[in-house]
């Protein structure tokens, strides 16, 4: 059974609010990630196929697919252009980007911290194991590409911030658009 989670009161209307990601815990999940992915490639390196650069293909488009979404969103949210009007983006739209910069945040500092463990591995072993030689390009573009993704993400979450009356969305106070 999963766990619940507190659902905090929108001060501006009814229903729940959703609070943005906390940098902190992106950064302690990652860390938690590098130890488990050193000490599982410690245990299975010999059992892992070999890390290729193309391996971070996946993630570098999610990188952009993101970044390009924060540039619209937050142009978007600039100009007031937030509403039902077809001329408008939706708000259901802006907070699925919201959700889809959690998620991708949220992704990629377990996948980064996991070939950050790797990553660690390859390095200690690249003058022993002809393998950590071969792996450490893959490694280190995955474990970039991880990063890239985890502040993608979150860029693209702040960018969903609609400030109300005196917030600051560059602080990541503000209400994050909620679908009904």
């Amino acid at each position: 059974m999963g766990v619940m989670t507190p659902r905090r009161e929108n001060p501006n209307g009814p229903g729940p609010a959703l609070s943005t990601t906390s940098i902190g815990l992106l950064l302690l999940t990652a860390a938690g990630a590098v130890v488990v992915g050193v000490v599982g490639t410690w245990i299975f390196y010999g059992d892992l196929p070999p890390v290729k650069v193309s391996a971070s293909v996946a993630m570098w488009l999610f990188t952009v697919l993101t970044g390009v979404l924060a540039v619209i969103v937050k142009r978007r949210v600039e100009d007031g252009r937030i509403g039902q009007d077809s001329s408008q983006l939706s708000p259901v739209f802006v907070s699925r980007c919201a959700v889809l910069g959690m998620a991708t945040a949220w992704i990629g500092s377990v996948v980064g911290g996991l070939y950050g463990g790797l990553t660690v591995y390859v390095l200690l072993h690249h003058s022993d194991l002809l393998a950590a030689q071969q792996d450490t390009p893959g490694a280190v573009t995955c474990l970039v590409a991880g990063a890239a993704m985890a502040a993608s993400g979150v860029w693209l979450e702040r960018s969903c911030l609609v400030p109300p009356g005196g917030a600051d969305p560059d602080k990541g106070h503000g209400d994050v658009l909620l679908t009904p």
